[in-house]
């Protein structure tokens, strides 16, 4: 957790058109007296955990346990809401009974300059790829036929982004984890993956809409409620042999999932 990104996020909760009703706080190798100043100082409930052991995955579940509330919202500590972000999901999941999940996307913001930059998933040859090729080439699973305009499984279980993403509504897995949000009573039902070797867990937010849609619910994506998402490096980190064996690990989890689905 970033102490300087965090004073973003936190004043970005703080001019909520809806505030929350608690704000959770998964916190490792920060003082959380100065996490619980920062709360204070922007007039937000809180719930301060700290993280003794384990990676991201860890800190998703953590948050996860220790958050009450009809509605929970997941986002990260580079993340800054729009002012009306609560309120919007809140509408949709009243208005969407049968959505478990709903999620937006992220904007890549520069506090340089304070502008928006382009995500990759804007560049226009990237639209065009899903709209050519993606949408004919690589089908979703059987079980995710509905799903292939937004973000699927392949039958091979890869990751995949449909044509609607990112500027479309459409039936999708969670898009990312900077953006998403769940009904209580189906997100009890869910954990995140843990496993000695995932440290980013690359794809933990497409295995919890999985389990979703596999417990009868359906997940949503809205290009309308957007973050920004602070421009830093990792944002842009590239491939190596550990995320390969991240992506391995992920993709015999899905394949879990999924076998146990089938079998019942």
């Amino acid at each position: 957790m970033n102490f300087q990104y965090l004073k973003s996020l936190l004043l970005g909760l703080s001019h909520q058109t809806l505030k929350p009703d608690e704000v959770v706080l998964v916190i490792k190798n920060i003082d959380s007296r100065d996490v619980e100043e920062l709360c204070v100082l922007n007039g937000l409930e809180y719930v301060i955990v700290e993280q003794k052991q384990g990676f991201f995955t860890h800190a998703l579940n953590l948050g996860k346990k220790n958050a009450s509330g009809d509605l929970v919202i997941f986002t990260d500590d580079d993340a800054i809401p729009n002012p009306r972000w609560i309120e919007t999901y809140l509408k949709l999941h009243q208005a969407y009974r049968n959505a478990g999940c709903i999620s937006s996307r992220d904007k890549y913001w520069n506090p340089k300059d304070g502008s928006i930059k382009r995500t990759p998933d804007d560049a226009p040859y990237v639209k065009l790829y899903r709209w050519l090729v993606r949408s004919w080439m690589e089908d979703p699973h059987p079980l995710l036929k509905k799903y292939r305009f937004g973000v699927y499984l392949t039958k091979k279980l890869r990751i995949a982004h449909g044509p609607f993403i990112p500027s479309k509504a459409c039936y999708s897995l969670p898009f990312r984890g900077v953006n998403m949000s769940f009904k209580r009573e189906t997100l009890d039902a869910l954990n995140f993956p843990e496993h000695p070797l995932l440290k980013r867990a690359l794809g933990n937010e497409q295995y919890v809409g999985l389990q979703l849609i596999l417990n009868g619910w359906e997940s949503i994506y809205v290009p309308n409620n957007p973050v920004l998402h602070i421009m830093h490096q990792s944002l842009s980190r590239t491939s190596n042999n550990d995320i390969s064996k991240e992506f391995k690990i992920m993709k015999a989890m899905y394949a879990k999932l999924i076998n146990q689905q089938l079998a019942r």
